[in-house]
């Protein structure tokens, strides 16, 4: 009796990592159809700003300059969008890549995903902006970035010696 329910078990444990193999092999295949969908609306975006822009130059449109800034806003938008399914879709390849490296895999369990297009200033490691480490060399994250925002606002802190009477 005690071999069969060892079989059970064995058998259950194996049959349920095929489905979360297949739930994430799903949602990988759901999150390419979403990126591909944006692709496209991006693309077609793109014409529409080309399509403004010749329209202006070519048959004297009135085409605002807040229009265009309109339309690069919405394209900015929908880039952002599919970096962040990207970086979903990223997150479930090396959950069950063998070549990955331990830590990576950790990463990709614990949900650690990297902000698309911040890497760390240190080790230039793709990073996490709302973390305060390096998750590779563990250097300050939200120190450096916060001296790069402040250097980017031209708010730097001047420090000033008061004269000597």
């Amino acid at each position: 009796m005690n071999i069969i329910d060892n079989v059970i078990n064995t058998v259950a444990k194996e049959v349920g990592k095929v489905q979360e193999r297949s739930q994430e092999m799903m949602q990988g295949f759901n999150l390419s159809n979403q990126i591909k969908e944006l692709e496209r609306k991006k693309n077609a975006k793109f014409m529409e700003i080309g399509r403004a822009i010749y329209d202006k130059y070519e048959h004297d449109k009135e085409v605002s300059e807040e229009r265009l800034k309109e339309l690069v806003a919405e394209a900015t938008a929908i880039d952002h969008e599919m970096a962040v399914l990207q970086a979903e879709l990223d997150q479930i390849k090396v959950k069950n890549d063998p070549d990955a490296t331990p830590t990576q895999k950790a990463e990709a369990k614990a949900g650690y995903s990297a902000s698309p297009g911040f890497t760390c200033p240190t080790c230039g490691t793709p990073a996490n902006r709302e973390k305060a480490f390096c998750p590779s060399c563990g250097g300050a994250l939200k120190a450096k970035s916060e001296e790069s925002k402040k250097a980017s606002d031209g708010t730097d802190e001047v420090e000033v010696e008061a004269e000597k009477a």
